[in-house]
């Protein structure tokens, strides 16, 4: 079954690719949604005029 720790665990290794640390670290991951099986992670920008965002 997945958690919420299992999932931060699974993910801690994904890094920011300008500041070279974790999602996690850096406190990316605001909220996590688990719902039959699918996860959600919306995910919070370091800034809001990141280079990396994309306008969707």
């Amino acid at each position: 079954m997945l958690d919420e720790q299992r999932i931060l665990e699974a993910i801690k290794v994904v890094q920011d690719p300008e500041l070279q640390k974790s999602l996690v670290e850096l406190g990316m991951i605001r909220d996590i949604h688990v719902q039959k099986g699918r996860v959600r992670l919306p995910l919070a920008l370091t800034t809001s005029k990141c280079p990396k965002k994309r306008p969707w």
